[in-house]
């Protein structure tokens, strides 16, 4: 009787570890924890045709809109916002999604498709596209310089 009690506890555990367990994966996805970078290489076309010098061209179904959707979801951007449409030659529908270490750019291409645009590293990107992010991205995301505790002037002044 009791072996019979232990095996069903033992049951019990493991399928509650296991359920656990698979619920934490769900979670650790759906927050966006992978990388978005190695999602558009495994689920979008190549095409190194529209390459644009330091930035990988890739096509996928589905407007800048979705894309973007789908990428956010396999890792959460630091920012993501429409691109400025103001500058001369800007695309209208424009998407970007800024990364620590990239880049990525979305742009209509065809109909229901989309190019969409991953950047080296960051600072290529940045510079690649900036009259649509210029203004609301810096060129180095992750400075965090704490600046200088000299506050100018000569002996004593302004101390």
């Amino acid at each position: 009787m009791r072996r019979i009690r232990n095996t069903i506890i033992a049951l019990i555990v493991i399928v509650a570890l296991i359920a656990l367990g698979s619920c934490a994966v769900s979670a650790f996805r759906g927050s966006g924890g992978g990388d978005a970078r190695a999602y558009v290489t495994s689920h979008y076309q190549r095409d190194s045709s529209l390459d644009e010098s330091d930035v990988d061209a890739y096509i996928a179904d589905g407007d800048p809109s979705t894309v973007s959707a789908q990428l956010a979801s396999a890792q959460n951007p630091t920012d993501q916002r429409a691109g400025d449409t103001a500058g001369a030659g800007n695309v209208a529908g424009t998407q970007f999604l800024q990364y620590p270490g990239y880049l990525i750019g979305l742009f209509p291409y065809a109909a229901d498709k989309t190019k969409v645009m991953v950047s080296r590293d960051y600072r290529s990107g940045y510079n690649h596209y900036h009259s649509y992010v210029g203004g609301y991205w810096v060129p180095t995301p992750d400075f965090s310089g704490s600046g200088s505790s000299n506050r100018g002037g000569g002996i004593g002044t302004g101390k």
